[in-house]
């Protein structure tokens, strides 16, 4: 059946349903992970700079310390505080792009393209990414060392607060108030740039740089309204995707309990042993929204928990389908901000990506319809 994608409002309306796809949930659980080790890894480094043992930290902070550290050393904080952050939100993005691309060939006439496909064509863009985003920072950290020289300015006698309050206005307010636009069109870009990266067809970092601004300007009332309609969606449709997987979870327990008895108890509670079940990203999966107190408790076996090597097994095989429900957040973010982009394009300049030929055009799909018309 032939994808079709009418450019309005009724396919950001279906994005939940669209981001439940297997290879779309794979992909982002995946980058998800990646950001995870990341960051992990940096505040790992961080800490052990600072003067922590592996065993303190773990012991502490568990394997992924997500609390406020106590550091003084600046190698410490730039390790657990700049880089690490910006590993695991860069691979994010990664992540957003690698899901985008798929909807943006679905839209061009080829809904076969394969999770393998997706991860390698990101991975090739990585650069364009990175740089897209390098560029926006570089001109704002030139007009920044622009506002300082203009302040040391003030410092010359007599001439200097002269100079100062007579270009206060122009050209100073006006270069600080587009520069106010591009660092916010910058927190932006972290939605944005990987989807303009994605759907760039010829890998030009100029132009995914100017689709990126053109989108949040020509048409911000539509791209606000589409995004926060996107991360409603994602938080709602998580949440039920979430109740269930633990029911699904539950039903496997009672199945493989009546044969195996309560050694699969006993299994289960080693690996939650392992789990930190009180923590914020937990909790924020099994309740509907925050300071809304509806959603469900996480009630499994914890009791007979062992420190076994099946028990390790078992908490990395829960955390798998922990990952996959944040899997399919990041699926409804990342094919909302595909189906914005194209649309907002569409309205634009009156441009459809669904026009476009298929970047892969060994796996392209064919209608044999057309094809018999030609």
């Amino acid at each position: 059946m032939e994808f079709q994608f009418e450019y309005n409002y009724k396919d950001i309306i279906s994005v939940p349903a669209r981001a439940l796809r297997g290879k779309k949930i794979l992909l982002s659980s995946l980058f998800i992970l990646i950001a995870l080790v990341l960051f992990g890894s940096c505040a790992y480094l961080g800490m052990i700079l600072e003067g922590y043992s592996i065993a303190d930290i773990y012991n502490n902070f568990g394997l992924i310390p997500l609390d406020d550290f106590d550091l003084n050393s600046y190698p410490a904080i730039i390790f657990c505080y700049y880089l690490g952050p910006f590993l695991a939100l860069f691979s994010l993005m990664i992540g957003i792009m690698s899901v985008a691309i798929i909807d943006f060939e679905n839209m061009r006439g080829n809904p076969f393209l394969s999770s393998f496909q997706s991860l390698k064509f990101s991975f090739s863009r990585i650069k364009q990414l990175f740089l897209s985003e390098l560029v926006i920072a570089l001109f704002i950290g030139m007009i920044v060392v622009m506002g300082i020289i203009v302040g040391l300015i003030t410092k010359m006698p007599y001439i200097g607060e002269l100079l100062y309050s007579f270009f206060f206005f122009f050209p100073n307010f006006i270069v600080a108030l587009l520069t106010t636009v591009a660092i916010f069109i910058q927190i932006l870009s972290v939605l944005i740039m990987p989807t303009s990266v994605a759907a760039d067809y010829k890998g030009e970092t100029f132009r995914s740089i100017v689709e990126t601004f053109l989108t949040i300007t020509r048409q911000p009332i539509r791209w606000i309204t589409y995004t926060v309609y996107s991360f409603v969606a994602a938080k709602v449709a998580s949440f039920v995707f979430a109740y269930f997987v633990y029911r699904a979870v539950q039903l496997l327990q009672f199945m493989t309990k009546l044969g195996g008895g309560e050694k699969i108890d006993q299994l289960i509670s080693s690996g939650l042993n392992h789990l930190p079940l009180h923590s914020p990203l937990l909790s924020f999966l099994t309740n509907l929204f925050p300071g809304i107190y509806f959603g469900f408790a996480v009630s499994l076996p914890s009791n007979g928990a062992t420190d076994s090597l099946a028990g390790y097994i078992m908490a990395i095989s829960l955390f798998m389908i922990f990952l996959i429900v944040w899997g399919y957040f990041l699926s409804v973010i990342a094919t909302g901000q595909a189906y914005a982009f194209a649309i907002i394009k569409q309205k634009r300049d009156d441009y459809k990506i669904s026009d476009e030929d298929s970047l892969f055009f060994e796996s392209a799909w064919v209608d044999p319809q057309k094809d018999e018309e030609a």
